[in-house]
């Protein structure tokens, strides 16, 4: 019986033991954002997060008889309004827009293809067509308070 006696005592003690075995613990963890300056290209009326730069919409010039003539407009389908547009955080105060001859280009016209025929085509900055966009020429972009640039 004594030893059944000191087994509960000791039992006992433990439990007292137990809640003032705890301890404070106090600490930091530290936080790190990094945004970078930089831009990110859309189309006109979507998230610039949700439009990948390589989906901003189709140029397409629709369907023509083989003897037209006179010229085509065409605007980007499948972007809202047609214009793509750069989104820079505030860091950024410009940048540089530059237009390659596209696949079938040869270095001073851009050129549509099937395969055997090709037909030239223009890139225009404005609306009316009055300012194009030459093979590889840089245009410069000011940026100011984060606003959408229409390029």
């Amino acid at each position: 019986m004594k030893g059944r006696n000191w087994t509960i005592i000791a039992l006992g003690s433990l439990c007292l033991l137990a809640d003032d075995a705890q301890a404070a613990i106090s600490g930091q963890i530290q936080a790190r954002l990094v945004i970078l300056a930089s831009c990110q290209v859309s189309s006109a009326g979507s998230d610039p997060v949700a439009a990948p730069v390589s989906d901003l919409g189709l140029l397409d010039f629709g369907r023509q008889g083989p003897t037209w003539v006179n010229p085509i407009k065409a605007s980007l389908t499948d972007s809202a309004e047609g214009r793509l547009q750069v989104a820079c955080n505030p860091s950024v105060t410009g940048f540089t827009v530059t237009i390659n001859g596209g696949l079938n280009g040869d270095g001073t016209t851009r050129r549509l293809s099937n395969g055997r025929q090709t037909i030239p085509y223009r890139l225009f900055v404005d609306a009316s067509g009055s300012d194009s966009y030459s093979i590889g020429q840089q245009r410069n972009f000011a940026v100011s308070s984060g606003r959408r640039i229409p390029i």
